[in-house]
C-alpha cells in the first residue's frame, strides 16, 4: 500500500519546473531553523519589504511574528514559480510576449523561466549537443548572491535565490539529455515520458509529495534532517551544485536506457525506480536547506 501511494501520487502530479512547491517549502524550513539570529534578522527584513509581502508571503500565515516571519521566508521560496501564472508578469523567454507595466517595487515584471535550470549538455550516444545559452541558473545564482548584500537589489534577489538554489538540487534541473534519435535535448526529463507520472521531470518534482500545508512541510523537514545530517563541510559555490546534480542525473535519474517514451507508450518504471527517487530527493532536500543557510549565514554574518 505504501508503494501504491507513491505511484498513485506521482501520477497524478502536473509536471513543473521546478521542485514541486512542497519541495520548495521544506528546503525554505530546513534552511530558516539554521539561520543565525543576525542572518534570519535580515532575511525577515528583506521579506517584509517585498512588494508581494502583505498579497502573497503572509497570506494564511500565523498572527505571532516569530511564527508569520517563518511562513513568509517559506512562502517566499515559492514566489518564483508563483509568477508564472500571475499575469503582472510576462514570459520574456518568448519572441512574441508583450511586456506588462512595471510596478512599483520591482526591478522588472519578468517570469525569468530560464533562471530556474542549467542544461548540463549530456549525450550517451554520442549526439550532437549544445550548450545552454544565459541567463540561467549558472549565471544567476553567483549573481543573486552577490545582490544579497546590496541595498537596492536584496530584497527582490532573495526569494529568487532562495529559488533557484533549490531548484538545481533536483537532479533534472541540471541537465540536458541529448540523443541521435530526437536531434535535441529532452530539456531535464520534459521530453521523456514515463508512468508513473507523465513525464520523468515532473515524476521527480513530485518525489518528496505534494502537500504544502505546513504540518507535512514541518514533518517531511524534521525526518528529512534526521535521515540526512549535515556534512562537516558544506559546498557553497553554485557551479559546485549544478556539476553534483548533473552527475546525479546521470548515475542515479536516466538508468533505464536510451528510451524517451510517447504519451501512448510511456516508459514502465519499476518501484524500485520510485522509491529510489523518493529517497534521493529527500537526500538533495536536505543538503539544499543546508546550503541555503550555509550561504545566508556568510552573507549577513
Amino acid at each position: 500500500m505504501r508503494f501504491f501511494s507513491i505511484l498513485l501520487s506521482l501520477s497524478l502530479a502536473i509536471p513543473a519546473s521546478a521542485w514541486d512547491g512542497t519541495g520548495h517549502r521544506v528546503i525554505a524550513a530546513i534552511a530558516y531553523e539554521r539561520l543565525t539570529p543576525k542572518a534570519r534578522a535580515r532575511v525577515d527584513d528583506l521579506i517584509r519589504h517585498h512588494p508581494d509581502y502583505e498579497g502573497i508571503f503572509i497570506k494564511g500565515a500565523p498572527a505571532d511574528d516569530a511564527g508569520r516571519a517563518r511562513a513568509a521566508f517559506i512562502t517566499a521560496a515559492v514566489w518564483p514559480d508563483t509568477i508564472k501564472g500571475d499575469r503582472r508578469f510576462w514570459d520574456d523567454t518568448r519572441k512574441d510576449a508583450q511586456p506588462t507595466p512595471l510596478l512599483p517595487g520591482f526591478p522588472d515584471m519578468k517570469r525569468h523561466t530560464n533562471w530556474h535550470y542549467y542544461d548540463t549538455p549530456y549525450a550517451p550516444d554520442g549526439a550532437h549537443t549544445e550548450k545552454q545559452a544565459p541567463p540561467s541558473a549558472l549565471s544567476e545564482l553567483p549573481r543573486l548572491i552577490r545582490g544579497l548584500i546590496k541595498e537596492d537589489t536584496a530584497v527582490y534577489d532573495l526569494p529568487w535565490f532562495e529559488h533557484v538554489e533549490g531548484d538545481v538540487h533536483q537532479p533534472l534541473h541540471d541537465i540536458g539529455r541529448f540523443l541521435k534519435s530526437t536531434g535535441k535535448s529532452d530539456a531535464g526529463g520534459n521530453g521523456v515520458f514515463v508512468e508513473p507520472g507523465r513525464n520523468l521531470h515532473g515524476l521527480w518534482d513530485s518525489a518528496c509529495g505534494t502537500d504544502q500545508g505546513d504540518a507535512y512541510v514541518t514533518k517531511y523537514a524534521a525526518e528529512a534532517v534526521a535521515a540526512h545530517p549535515a556534512p562537516k563541510r558544506l559546498e557553497k559555490n553554485p557551479k559546485k551544485w549544478i556539476q553534483e546534480g548533473a552527475k546525479l542525473a546521470i548515475s542515479e535519474v536516466y538508468t533505464f536506457g536510451l528510451e524517451t517514451g510517447s504519451r501512448d507508450h510511456p516508459i514502465q518504471l519499476t518501484v524500485s525506480y520510485v522509491e529510489n527517487a523518493r529517497k534521493l530527493a529527500q537526500a538533495q532536500i536536505a543538503l539544499a536547506g543546508y546550503r541555503l543557510a550555509a550561504v545566508l549565514n556568510e552573507r549577513f554574518q
